[in-house]
């Protein structure tokens, strides 16, 4: 038996690959923030980095798709859009109306894919399990990216859960990166060696998360 399972994310289009990897295991809906979520530059020399990044990756994907298609061969990726009616917008994943939504959709799991920064108080009020992937896209493009150039071949995504001490790690993955792979081949190498490891996790869960009827809530 599967478990209500609901999806937190912005307009990113790596979303809709969680989405359709996870649906089978419970996914009954989708909540979308407005917007598109960047990383936000801290200096000027992340600044520069950032207009680089959407400066040259439209022409990385343009000369990588084979290398896409390879990367993607690896695990079936799905980028056909969400279903509307598994869809609810809101404007902000802090708001009240999100917390109202939850409420009335009484997840057993959230899962949080590149979205804006959510309050720690917000995190708190859902009694679910709350697990995200790191690092973000963005984040994750600058790591590999620098890696690619230097000596490292590889770098790590993580599995995090959210507790009252914060983000900690359920599981790791390594990201292994040919000397082809650049800004837009990123994105599908993490979720290719991520999105296996998230699937393994709810499926235990799955197996093991007792009845939320039968839990009772401290306040």
């Amino acid at each position: 038996m599967t478990r209500p399972i609901v999806l937190m994310i912005s307009d990113h289009h790596t979303s809709t690959f969680v989405y359709h990897a996870i649906r089978d295991l419970g996914v009954t809906h989708v909540i979308q923030e407005d917007g598109p979520i960047e990383l936000r530059p801290q200096s000027l020399k992340q600044w520069m980095t950032h207009l680089y990044i959407r400066w040259a990756t439209p022409l990385m994907k343009w000369t990588s798709q084979a290398r896409i298609r390879e990367v993607r061969e690896r695990y079936p990726l799905q980028d056909s859009p969400i279903p509307p009616h598994h869809l609810i917008h809101v404007s902000s994943l802090n708001d009240d109306k999100t917390l109202m939504w939850l409420e009335r959709l009484a997840p057993k799991l959230l899962v949080i894919h590149e979205t804006g920064p959510i309050e720690p108080s917000r995190l708190n009020q859902w009694t679910c399990p709350i697990v995200t992937i790191r690092p973000s896209t963005a984040e994750g493009q600058l790591q590999a990216y620098w890696a690619i150039q230097s000596q490292p071949s590889f770098c790590e995504a993580t599995l995090e859960q959210w507790t009252a001490q914060g983000w900690s790690i359920l599981d790791r993955a390594v990201i292994y990166k040919g000397g082809t792979d650049n800004f837009a081949t990123y994105p599908y190498l993490q979720l290719t060696t991520v999105l296996p490891m998230l699937r393994r996790y709810i499926q235990t869960m799955n197996r093991s998360l007792p009845d939320r009827r039968q839990i009772k809530v401290q306040a």
